[in-house]
């Protein structure tokens, strides 16, 4: 059945984005017939027999599949550690009928989806596709970089709205009459991100444009969970107003770590206040369908997406409901939300690829 199963991946493919995938699980025979069948058809197939071999491996893997129970290091354990190496990485949990509580668990640790053994056919089919579509969708989210200096665009855009500025180098901006500039210091030292919150949040109203320089500078007695968290708090707040914000930082004496961490930061910050909800690509669909305004039953839900396997449905589900995102009228049917049919739009703007990364959020990093 798992030889049949792997062979008709390769005519539904469609695409390269998924070339090598790592099988992880304590039998050689599951493994091998892995192997022999996936790279008949073009994927490259890197095989392990235990979590430990896992992470030896998993640098070189577009996608993970990770038997739960294993000797030694298990498949929960495994799946924690990739995350905090590559938190972007679709890991596909390997598990028996009796242990699908667990896989339910491991997808609140950031598992990608589950599958259960003995494989079914359309399952294994709809996990390589689905990552397939995530990598598409993680890329649609980048933020493009521009060339020009931060302080001009600040210029450029107060022209005709207020504006803030966050920064180390005031005198850049002194001839600015109508931004207000913050200082990052405080008496030689930086000010803390609380202090930074309360001065900007009486001016952040109306249409205002908001210069956010030296962001590296952020990170001094911070952690990279703090900066995170006042960057969205701060974007949220303008995206409110419909504002613009301005993101730059000097790279040039950054070590490699923390610039991508940056980098990073910064190429997901846009989708910050709604990630979570449509970081699954299962989610991503429910709201798709939902987003021509009817109501569905769980069950229609289920006939629609054609999701044989309740549990998972039910947990993508209660996540949507948990975070706003769908309601429930008085016949149990579901529907969007406000903030739902929100996020459906902007999900659909991604897949037309006409998201104007440049209409509110600007990443100027110094070189």
């Amino acid at each position: 059945m798992l030889e049949k199963a792997l062979l008709s991946i390769f005519f539904f493919r469609g695409d390269d984005m998924v070339k090598k995938i790592l099988f992880v699980d304590d039998d050689a025979s599951i493994l091998d017939a892995a192997k022999t069948a996936l790279e008949a058809y073009g994927y490259e197939v890197i095989t392990a027999q235990s979590g430990m071999e896992c992470l030896e491996k998993i640098k070189d893997a577009d996608i993970v599949f990770l038997d739960i129970k294993m000797p030694g290091m298990d498949g929960i354990e495994a799946l924690k550690e990739i995350k905090k190496r590559n938190p972007a990485m679709p890991v596909v949990m390997i598990t028996a009928y009796a242990t699908v509580d667990t896989a339910i668990e491991a997808m609140k640790e950031g598992a990608f989806d589950y599958i259960r053994k003995p494989f079914d056919i359309e399952e294994l089919e709809g996990s390589i596709l689905a990552a397939i579509e995530e990598i598409k969708f993680e890329g649609l989210k980048k933020i493009e970089i521009e060339e020009e200096d931060c302080f001009e665009r600040f210029r450029k855009v107060t022209k005709n709205r207020k504006g803030i500025c966050i920064t180390k180098d005031e005198e850049r901006l002194k001839d600015v009459g109508n931004a207000s500039i913050i200082s990052m210091t405080e008496q030689w030292k930086p000010k803390s991100l609380d202090d930074l919150r309360e001065e900007i949040s009486h001016l952040l109203k109306g249409n205002i444009a908001v210069l956010i320089t030296n962001v590296e500078y952020l990170f001094e007695g911070n952690s990279v969970v703090e900066v995170r968290n006042f960057l969205e708090w701060v974007y949220r707040n303008v995206s409110l107003n419909k504002g613009v914000l301005i993101l730059s930082a000097d790279l040039k004496n950054v070590d490699d770590t923390k610039k991508n961490e940056i980098q990073d930061m910064i190429a997901d910050i846009r989708l910050g206040m709604i990630s979570d909800s449509i970081s699954n690509y299962l989610r991503r669909q429910i709201i798709q369908l939902l987003s021509n305004g009817e109501k569905y039953s769980f069950t229609k839900i289920a006939q629609v997406l054609d999701i044989k396997d309740n549990p998972k449905l039910s947990f993508h589900l209660k996540k949507l409901k948990d975070d706003g995102v769908i309601e429930q009228d008085d016949e149990k049917r579901y529907f969007l939300s406000r903030v739902g049919k929100e996020i459906a739009s902007i999900l659909q703007n991604i897949r037309e690829q006409k998201l104007d990364k440049k209409e509110n959020l600007l990443w100027l990093p110094s070189r």
